[in-house]
């Protein structure tokens, strides 16, 4: 059995709303899901935002939601802002790869063969990527400690479409937050792990893990969430991360037992500006400098229940004024330079959304295509 991280996958998860964590993290590939799927998902999301102040269940919300205080501001700004960057969108303590081929266990006493797609990334310059989103990029730690861990957010990037966060959890007797291995960053990212007492989730958002292996050790994980919001976060309003914990694994309370509950405000009030492009066949697409979407039920010849599914999705190129090329993916060659990409969001389910995996300057951008149709800046 084969399967390919940029195939085309369908899943009708009729019994959805039961999926244990288990089941929803075995799943090491990137799916597409279906239109079932994704409509029960949102209302789900959206039944669950309007009740979860009176009613929580575990398994269900981790199945359907798949975050130096002693220096000054300006210092904290200029020094650390520069490592965010180069590390959330550069390359630092990333390798650009070849799509490759790996054997993993199927779980069922077997092997499948996993194609890993191609990803490159390039340098950051500093003091660019402070003139495109320094403003608007979080200058002060938030703590939280939550049982015998630590949750620290270092910085925190976003628009009104999806949001980048470095964050670091620290645990003296070791952090048992996450599961990852060394190509958990090459496919869906740290899962939560069995044993986990914490379980993070952001607030109408899913999210993608990386962790920086150079960075972690056993006590203290350096990670970066890669996030996508379910329904746009405006200018003014503040993106919240649920903590949920308990004084045994989460996995093992009684389905009637509630966890503890925080939820923290993440500090990144401030919107990146997004610009509206549109194609001569009625397309329509947003770009900032960390995000991406597009929604693929316009100008791009797909029927309403086409548009539905994100393996319709073949190719995204951005064209620079200086004749450069951003390819951000390809499915036919296996190409993926997206931090995090999730499909069937927006209020039609038909947007498709992508974290960037490099700072675009906006101003420099002369058209975009989608599937070979061109898109300029809307006026």
């Amino acid at each position: 059995m084969k399967n390919n991280l940029l195939s085309n996958g369908e899943y009708t998860e009729e019994s959805f709303p039961d999926w244990t964590v288990e089941e929803f993290d075995s799943i090491q590939e990137n799916h597409h899901f279906s239109r079932r799927y994704r409509l029960a998902r949102n209302r789900a999301i959206r039944n669950y935002q309007r009740k979860r102040t009176r009613k929580w269940s575990f398994r269900t919300a981790a199945a359907v939601i798949a975050v130096c205080m002693a220096c000054p501001v300006g210092v904290y700004a200029s020094v650390k802002h520069a490592d965010f960057f180069r590390n959330a969108f550069g390359d630092a303590g990333r390798k650009s790869v070849v799509s490759h081929t790996e054997l993993a266990d199927n779980g069922k006493g077997g092997k499948t063969e996993i194609t890993y797609p191609e990803r490159n990334y390039v340098p950051v310059d500093p003091d660019k990527a402070d003139s495109l989103i320094g403003e608007q990029t979080s200058t002060e730690p938030v703590t939280v400690d939550i049982n015998d861990h630590r949750l620290t957010i270092l910085s925190a990037v976003r628009d009104r479409n999806a949001m980048t966060m470095e964050f670091t959890l620290e645990c003296s007797t070791g952090v048992t937050v996450y599961d990852f291995d060394s190509l958990s960053n090459e496919a869906k990212g740290a899962r939560s792990a069995d044993n986990a007492t914490i379980r993070l989730l952001f607030d109408n958002a899913s999210d993608f893990i990386y962790i920086d292996h150079a960075k972690s050790t056993d006590t203290l994980l350096h990670c970066y969430a890669y996030c996508v919001f379910i329904n746009p976060v405006e200018d003014g309003e503040e993106p919240k991360l649920d903590i949920y914990y308990a004084d045994t694994p989460l996995l093992s309370l009684p389905e009637n037992e509630k966890p503890q509950e925080k939820q923290v405000s993440i500090p990144a009030t401030k919107a990146l500006a997004v610009t509206a492009y549109s194609s001569e066949e009625g397309g329509h697409l947003e770009l900032s400098s960390i995000s991406c979407s597009i929604d693929l039920g316009k100008g791009l010849g797909l029927s309403q229940e086409e548009a539905y599914d994100p393996g319709n999705l073949g190719k995204v190129s951005i064209h620079y004024t200086d004749g450069s090329v951003y390819e951000v993916y390809d499915k036919d060659t296996n190409i993926d330079n997206t931090s995090y990409m999730l499909g069937g969001v927006g209020e039609n389910y038909s947007v498709i959304t992508m974290n960037l995996n490099r700072l675009v300057d906006v101003n420099q951008v002369d058209y975009i295509t989608v599937n070979d149709v061109k898109y300029t800046v809307a006026h």
